[in-house]
Order: structure tokens, then C-alpha cells, then sequence
């Protein structure tokens, strides 16, 4: 079974993805990478990352930004966060 946190933040960057790409829902996949595969640009990451921080109170740094490619990093990063913000 899978983690309902981690379920609740895969669907809340799927939502913000699909939002400001156009993309379909159903196009995507945690595999699914942002500049290969979606083709989005530095400005569309950029309006993601600023979504994804307001809704879950957190800071993804220009590092961190660097690192994500897919989906699922984003995921991952975010579930991360609010993990160690619990543990606190």
C-alpha cells in the first residue's frame, strides 16, 4: 500500500503540472520528464516550483531544481521535506 502522504503530493504536482503545461493527466507518469519529455521550458519549471512551494510551505532550491527531472523527483523531494518537518 502505498503512503497516502506521498499519494496526496503525487496528485497535487500532477494537478500544478497539468495546470500550467496543458498536458492531459493521462500523458503522465512519475517516469515523465519535465524537459524531455513534457518539453516545458526554465519559466514553466519555474511556475511550478513557486506552486509547489506556496501549497506545501516549503523551499525548493535552485540545486534542488537542478537535480529534478521527472515527475517522481519532484515527488520525492517534496515528501522528503514534509517528512523531516514531522520529525521536528
Amino acid at each position: 500500500m502505498l503512503d497516502s502522504l506521498r499519494d496526496r503530493i503525487y496528485d497535487k504536482v500532477l494537478k500544478t503540472i497539468t495546470d500550467i503545461s496543458g498536458h492531459s493527466p493521462t500523458e503522465l507518469n512519475g517516469r515523465t520528464e519535465l524537459i524531455l519529455d513534457l518539453g516545458l521550458d526554465s519559466l514553466a519549471i519555474f511556475e511550478i516550483v513557486i506552486e509547489l512551494e506556496e501549497s506545501f510551505d516549503l523551499q525548493i532550491t535552485d540545486e534542488d531544481i537542478e537535480r529534478i527531472k521527472t515527475i517522481d523527483d519532484i515527488v520525492d523531494h517534496i515528501y522528503r521535506q514534509e517528512n523531516a518537518r514531522k520529525q521536528d
